[in-house]
């Protein structure tokens, strides 16, 4: 049995006529036949019976075939695949982001997959809330985005990346700032500040305020506006997702929150499920899915949104 054997088979038994199926093949039908007929001999069941002047699968036959399909188009996508390395890729993906991946997480991925399929590739790249990013997706605006998982929405794949904590950023003065953790019951205490109402991460923190009692206020979009917030009202504590390790400002600290020492927030490569895109999303979605830092830990209250 050959891998050419196989490939007749498929053929013949989507188009079930062995003179027509030959021509597709650029192959003459004696050819055909024979090829047929060693693998029903190897096998030892007859796939195909004749009906006129047609064919049709057997049981046997149809069995055989829904394996073979699945086995060949792997083949045929680790072949495609192979040529795209060696040729590289070509085309523009529309790439929707939250902010606190671009520092780090966003450019090396991006710089990877251009490593691995070449400098052919266009990235356009569009920073938004997860909402934005959810909505450019919805319009066909985004071939994919990087971002927060919403509740209904079965037309999208939302596939874990990275998770993050969430953590208190003080200026380096603030009476905290020395402390290795922090504790929820305390931060009633203390002037707090967080996201404001069009964002994403606000939704799912009014929950963890009304448990803990802390009235706090809304005061930035994203955690660099939280860092300059801190860096010029110092006496503010900002209640944020700690996403810039990479970054840390003269007079800027962060600390653990005790209550919240488990991942608490999650990154997601979002797609369309069954829609066609180009080439160069379609590897892009495959390439970053393989180099997911999710550790499969489960952000807590994910979906108390």
């Amino acid at each position: 049995m050959n891998l050419s054997q196989l490939y007749y088979f498929r053929k013949l038994a989507e188009i079930e006529h062995y003179g027509k199926a030959s021509k597709e093949l650029f192959i003459t039908q004696p050819s055909l036949s024979n090829a047929i007929g060693n693998l029903e001999r190897e096998l030892g069941v007859q796939l195909f019976e004749r009906v006129g002047r047609n064919v049709r699968l057997t049981s046997y036959g149809a069995e055989f075939n829904k394996h073979i399909c699945r086995a060949l188009s792997e083949v045929d996508k680790a072949v495609n695949l192979m040529k795209l390395y060696s040729s590289g890729l070509i085309g523009e993906i529309h790439i929707g982001t939250v902010i606190s991946i671009q520092r780090t997480f966003l450019p090396q991925l991006l710089n990877g997959f251009r490593e691995s399929f070449g400098d052919g590739i266009v990235f356009d790249i569009h920073q938004g809330t997860t909402y934005e990013c959810v909505r450019g997706l919805r319009d066909g605006k985004l071939d994919i985005a990087f971002c927060g998982r919403l509740p209904n929405e079965p037309d999208l794949v939302f596939t874990p990346m990275l998770t993050q904590n969430l953590v208190i950023g003080v200026h380096t003065s603030h009476p905290l700032a020395e402390r290795e953790t922090v504790s929820m019951r305390e931060l009633v205490n203390y002037d707090v500040v967080s996201y404001r109402s069009e964002s994403y991460v606000h939704q799912r923190l009014d929950g963890l305020f009304a448990k803990w009692g802390v009235a706090a206020k809304e005061g930035f979009n994203d955690e660099i506006s939280a860092m300059s917030l801190v860096m010029a009202e110092k006496s503010v504590v900002a209640l944020m997702l700690n996403t810039f390790d990479d970054v840390f400002g003269d007079g800027f600290v962060n600390i653990p929150i005790e209550e919240l020492s488990e991942p608490y927030h999650a990154i997601y490569l979002v797609h369309k499920g069954n829609v066609a895109r180009n080439s160069a999303a379609e590897q892009l979605i495959e390439y970053a899915t393989g180099t997911a830092e999710w550790d499969g830990s489960t952000p807590v209250l994910e979906d108390d949104m």
